[in-house]
């Protein structure tokens, strides 16, 4: 922090402390590290905290008590916008990482911020239960060997569906991180050139890869890479004409592919290919109700892993980068598979 900022903290936590000009410090500066993506997210659920202390004439952070926070649970609840409780959830937890900070500016005791109580969620409420099974996955990544080998999207989808990576995990991979030899990829944190990790350098790790998976990355470097650097002087692993390829063509790449007439497959909802608008161009796929985005791909793969015994905590917590709180929370879907015959080994 500058001493410029350090003179306006220390008069803005002065005296009569200001609700809107302490929420938008706290954004700025950025406490918790964490991506400008949740920033933007954090900014939208405190608006609604910021439009409830209006309303009731709340001006400053020390008119803020126990009673406030009760009756702007029930302002969510009957008044707000949000409707459904996963929404709710987020919007008070995003005010308890925000009292939580007040709490280190001594404004509240210390664990004041626990005093907002997060609601309790019925089994998978709330979230995008959409995921794409692996079995589904790997038939496109079958397709695209056969019919686009060493495209792109072949890539693309070899890569997302064998390791159940984020998009923004594949959009930051180099040339260098690949190791053709040991087959593996590293997840490398480069945050001062462009592409920081979700979870920064604890993110980090090497992930290993199948032969095919290797033989699709093998191909496309030898056939249809561009020899081509980004913005940064760095090496892409995958690339497009003018530089790195984006995170937005990644997922139009997703989203085309996982129509099921884009693999030959009858449209499950009767539509006529010739004349779907969603089936014309990979602009248009994100209108097709089959379609998915990279999500639903980690969200299968993780659970297909978890279904066949594959340890949380010592293996997919790290291959994945994920918390194994949050896979158990949002990755247990064994029922459905059951229902679906799609429990068998994870070693095939």
């Amino acid at each position: 922090m500058t001493n410029t900022s350090t003179a306006y903290s220390d008069e803005l936590f002065s005296g009569a402390i200001p609700l809107d000009e302490v929420i938008e410090f706290y954004l700025d500066i950025n406490p918790w590290g964490v991506q400008p993506s949740t920033i933007t997210a954090y900014r939208g659920r405190l608006k609604h905290f910021q439009e409830f202390c209006t309303e009731h004439d709340i001006e400053y952070l020390g008119d803020i008590c126990i009673d406030t926070l009760d009756k702007f649970q029930k302002y969510l609840r009957e008044e707000s916008s949000l409707g459904a409780t996963s929404s709710i959830k987020s919007c008070l937890a995003a005010l308890r990482k925000f009292l939580q900070y007040c709490e280190r500016r001594e404004i509240f005791d210390h664990g004041f911020h626990k005093l907002v109580i997060l609601p309790t969620l019925s089994k998978h409420e709330g979230q995008d239960e959409r995921w794409l099974a692996r079995e589904n996955a790997k038939e496109i990544v079958d397709y695209l060997e056969t019919y686009r080998p060493f495209t792109k999207a072949h890539v693309v989808w070899a890569i997302l569906s064998e390791t159940g990576i984020r998009q923004s995990t594949l959009h930051a991979f180099d040339l260098d991180d690949y190791d053709a030899e040991e087959r593996y990829i590293a997840a490398v944190n480069r945050e001062e050139t462009g592409t920081r990790l979700k979870n920064g350098y604890d993110g980090e790790r090497e992930i290993s890869i199948s032969k095919d998976t290797a033989q699709a990355i093998d191909g496309y470097i030898k056939a249809n890479r561009n020899s081509i650097t980004d913005e940064h002087g760095r090496e892409p692993l995958l690339t497009t004409g003018n530089g790195r390829l984006q995170k937005s063509t990644i997922r139009q790449y997703v989203y085309g592919w996982s129509r099921p007439c884009a693999i030959g497959e009858d449209c499950p909802v009767g539509k006529d290919p010739d004349t779907c608008e969603a089936a014309q161009t990979n602009n248009a796929a994100y209108d097709c109700p089959e379609s998915v985005s990279p999500h639903p791909i980690r969200r299968g793969y993780i659970t297909y892993l978890r279904a066949n015994g594959v340890p949380t905590e010592d293996v997919i917590s790290e291959r994945c980068d994920a918390n194994p709180d949050t896979i158990e929370q949002w990755y247990d879907m064994s029922t459905a598979l059951l229902g679906r015959g799609l429990l068998v080994s994870s070693q095939q």
